[in-house]
């Protein structure tokens, strides 16, 4: 019996020999776009992601920001428009912070923009600190419908959030700059928020081991330049407690290893994260797929082929030489799994999913030889 697209997938993850390569598309970007300009191709108006993929060949890759969803406990928590922004204001007994976020996904992308940043200034740590110690995550039964909606037909990415807490602390409270600025000057005091982050982030880890997700995302996006200097500090030792726990329970971890790697791909090898999704290299990243390879010969390489080549200024026997030859290169195809680096870019052929589909069916039979 050939196995689903879901189990191939799995089995590769597990280190199992299948009968091909699998392929995990994701194309959230480009039918977010389509979608909301009325544009999608005429045989795929009205059909979802999944079943475009689907129809395609490949298998879905499909994301759910988290199964976690937050509340907040012993303050009062305040929206309000103010287009195109929302803000939301947490009103602690410490004080106040607000965020304002950017929401729109009609030009592809699905999270918000951080137009303003919850963390602004000094004063601001003990009031964020006390917003993440009274914030209590629960199980967002939303997920069960979209694992139903998907079924053996690909995965549904999600897990404790998109980031963890570092990056959290450093992307989203505080933002890049100011948080370096933060680490020079008050050390302590960004230890402290960190600490505060981990912490939610275990509660929520606690929620992922006890669902029916198989690969629980840890973190995303990252770069060279701004993460690994404190990478060893402060990402490897939580990316490491979780795995370990994630592990104890038969199921992996992953992380979205899509921006410049060439630095941290020795460090991902430290951290025990069993999945680099979405890696991108040339001519998108500076990196080969052979310097991916220095992540360690247990993590599965998800990716390879860079957004760009999905572009119809990049012609049919360009791409099909490009994936030939990235096929070459992973010989014997031990531990990958292929996709996009790191989705479907507004302009893209969607036929070229299939593509790829008719390639590995040619080139793609295990092992690679």
């Amino acid at each position: 019996m050939e196995l689903t697209q879901k189990q191939r997938i799995l089995d590769v993850i597990a280190g199992k020999q299948v009968d091909k390569l699998p392929f995990g598309a994701r194309i959230d970007v480009w039918y977010n776009y389509h979608l909301a300009h009325d544009s999608l191709p005429n045989k795929y108006k009205g059909w979802s992601q999944t079943d475009i993929i689907a129809d395609q060949g490949a298998g879905a890759q499909k994301r759910f920001f988290s199964v976690c969803k937050e509340e907040y406990h012993d303050m009062e928590v305040v929206k309000k428009q103010e287009p195109p922004y929302e803000i939301t204001e947490f009103i602690t007994p410490l004080g106040t912070c607000s965020i304002s976020l950017l929401w729109s996904v009609a030009e592809g992308p699905w999270l918000a923009y951080e137009h303003q940043k919850l963390f602004k200034s000094e004063k601001d740590y003990p009031i964020v600190k006390y917003i993440l110690e009274h914030t209590v995550p629960v199980f967002d039964e939303r997920y069960i419908q979209e694992r139903d909606e998907m079924g053996e037909r690909g995965i549904v990415m999600t897990g404790t959030g998109l980031w963890g807490p570092a990056q959290r602390v450093m992307r989203e409270i505080m933002g890049y700059e100011r948080f370096y600025n933060e680490y020079m000057d008050r050390p302590e005091k960004v230890d402290e928020l960190m600490e505060a982050m981990t912490n939610l982030e275990r509660k929520k880890l606690d929620i992922c081991l006890k669902s029916d997700i198989e690969i629980i995302n840890l973190c995303a996006n990252w770069s060279d330049d701004i993460h690994t200097p404190v990478f060893r500090q402060y990402f490897t030792p939580w990316f490491r407690e979780a795995s370990e726990k994630i592990h104890a329970t038969g199921k992996f971890s992953m992380a979205h290893a899509d921006g410049e790697m060439k630095r941290l791909n020795p460090l991902f090898g430290e951290t025990l994260i069993d999945v680099a999704e979405a890696i991108t290299p040339v001519p998108q990243t500076k990196c080969t797929m052979s310097d991916f390879r220095a992540m360690g010969d247990y993590v599965t390489l998800w990716g390879g082929i860079p957004s760009i080549l999905f572009e119809p200024s990049v012609s049919n026997d360009e791409f099909d030489d490009y994936v030939k030859a990235l096929f070459n290169e992973m010989k014997p195809g031990h531990r990958f799994i292929v996709g996009m680096g790191d989705n479907l870019t507004v302009g893209a052929d969607i036929d070229r999913v299939g593509k790829v589909v008719e390639l590995i069916e040619k080139y793609g039979k295990l092992p690679l030889e």
